[in-house]
């Protein structure tokens, strides 16, 4: 049996949580992310909120805002912020993440892999993450190697489409490589810690 990804409690199915997984990798909106997984619309609303917490969190998500009205945002996105009405005064930063993020139409593929990874390297999201250091070296790493992904995919089509891009391209790959040595090297220091699932009477 695989560990839970959204809750220790709520009975969410395997199936429901991959479909609503990619809902949110595709940008969908909560009722249609509700009709895709089988899911009550409230049941919803709950898990995004708590995918946008933990995304933030992790530093997948590395801007926000506090207000349609900040200074530095698109009148786009400003309008698009003011769009979502009846967002909780305390959701607001977390709504803004999401929907900074979004804007740039990442490929739905790459965001799904990224969610599954930071959601098994940080447990549930009904909990918070209880993670030793070298565990939070490892998922740091990760998350810059998951960002630079997306970079380097951005860089590949640039490339594909003007020659001119291709140092560009170029230079995002050995980016890339470099945060993936990195992320193994984390990988393997959390390897060589001491089995914490042991009882201590069990060596």
């Amino acid at each position: 049996m695989p560990p839970p990804i959204f809750s220790t409690r709520a009975r969410v199915s395997a199936k429901q949580a991959d479909k609503l997984l990619k809902s949110y990798a595709a940008r969908k909106m909560p009722k249609d992310a509700a009709k895709a997984s089988g899911l009550s619309l409230n049941s919803v609303y709950i898990q995004y909120e708590r995918l946008r917490w933990r995304l933030i969190l992790a530093d997948y998500y590395q801007d926000a805002a506090r207000s349609p009205d900040e200074a530095g945002l698109s009148r786009e996105l400003a309008e698009a912020m003011r769009a979502r009405r009846g967002i909780p005064e305390d959701q607001f930063f977390a709504h803004a993440a999401e929907m900074i993020f979004w804007a740039d139409e990442h490929p739905p593929r790459l965001v799904l892999k990224h969610l599954r990874k930071i959601i098994e390297l940080t447990g549930p999201l009904d909990l918070p993450p209880v993670i030793t250091e070298a565990e939070a070296d490892k998922l740091n790493a990760y998350v810059r190697y998951a960002r630079t992904e997306l970079v380097y995919d951005r860089a590949v089509m640039s490339a594909a489409r003007d020659e001119a891009m291709i140092p560009y391209r170029d230079r995002a790959k050995a980016a890339l490589d470099a945060e993936w040595r990195a992320y193994r090297a984390a990988s393997k220091k959390v390897e060589r810690q001491p089995d914490r699932t042991k009882r201590p009477d069990q060596g």
